[in-house]
């Protein structure tokens, strides 16, 4: 048999065995590269750069370790590239489930790889701030010092307000994992757990 004999709610057919474990494969690696390259972007690198509370060690950070710095920004957009690529992939193998849920799922993780995007941009103003323009003259080392480790503290926050979407695009997605009748149950209840952890 090339195919599971499973049917949704809406007279859909489940996709045949062979796609769907050819997608679960892509999934699989592409979540993998997500994680380590959002482990090393947003979790090393700041923990490599920031002094929290010290304007200037954070400044004489970023002006040492300045490829350590766009390094970080690299794996941002490697962990984004994924991420959008594993939304259509997970829409396509959970819409024969449920597709309403499947679609908002997947407007869910492109909303907050958006929001992660516009957040990045805090990331990236620190190397403008300190890079020795002109035009910042006017300010004295220790302002441009305290306006590059502010901008990195809006990254965190903006980080944190796209775990929300993140999460809750994870929850739909282990639920309707778990309903589908081709994929793993453990794997739909460790994504509901996972995505309810961020949410919080």
């Amino acid at each position: 048999m090339n195919s599971v004999p499973h049917v949704n709610d809406d007279r859909r057919p489940a996709p045949a065995l062979a796609a769907v474990q050819t997608y679960a494969r892509i999934a699989g690696v592409l979540f993998l590269l997500s994680f380590i390259a959002g482990g090393f972007g947003e979790a090393y690198v700041p923990s490599k750069l920031i002094v929290s509370g010290d304007a200037t060690a954070t400044a004489n950070n970023i002006h040492a370790l300045g490829s350590l710095f766009r390094w970080g920004f690299a794996g941002y957009l490697i962990e984004a590239t994924c991420d959008i690529a594993l939304t259509l992939i997970l829409y396509v193998l959970l819409r024969p489930v449920r597709k309403d849920l499947a679609l908002l799922a997947a407007f869910f993780g492109l909303v907050g790889t958006a929001e992660f995007a516009a957040a990045e941009i805090f990331y990236l103003a620190p190397s403008l701030i300190l890079g020795g323009a002109g035009y910042l003259k006017t300010f004295s080392p220790d302002q441009l010092n305290t306006l590059a480790l502010l901008s990195l503290k809006l990254f965190g926050y903006g980080g944190t307000m796209f775990t929300v979407f993140y999460g809750a695009g994870w929850v739909l997605r282990g639920y309707l994992i778990f309903r589908s009748g081709y994929l793993p149950r453990f794997l739909g209840v460790l994504m509901t757990l996972g995505g309810l952890s961020l949410s919080r």
